[in-house]
């Protein structure tokens, strides 16, 4: 969530944290706690809620009910999904939410009269 100007080179995942390597070199380490839900449901997701064409609508979800309502099943499913092995969809993820602009989506689904 932080390096926003930097690639994501790669993530691994051990002891309950996410590390995420950038393109100069930092490291970023996200606990998979709810304090990081709610970090992710504040930068992410406060000002552009999911949209329903939304990749990733499902994990989007997740972060918003673990962080607002501790939800168990919503923190275990994104606990299986910031797993090892699957690193590759982990990227994607972090790149889309980073990269997520809904203004020409919302235009789309818009009623115009």
């Amino acid at each position: 969530m932080e390096n926003t100007n930097n690639t994501i080179v790669s993530v691994s995942i051990g002891d309950n944290d996410i590390v995420v390597s950038y393109d100069n070199n930092n490291k970023e380490t996200i606990p998979l706690t709810r304090d990081s839900y709610i970090k992710m449901r504040d930068v992410w997701l406060k000002e552009q809620p999911p949209f329903i064409s939304d990749r990733y609508k499902k994990h989007m979800n997740n972060i918003i009910l673990a962080s607002i309502q501790n939800k168990d099943k919503s923190k275990s499913e994104l606990s299986e999904f910031f797993s090892q092995g699957n690193e590759d969809n982990i990227i994607k993820f972090f790149n889309y939410m980073r990269t997520r602009d809904l203004t020409e989506e919302k235009s789309k689904w818009t009623k115009k009269v």
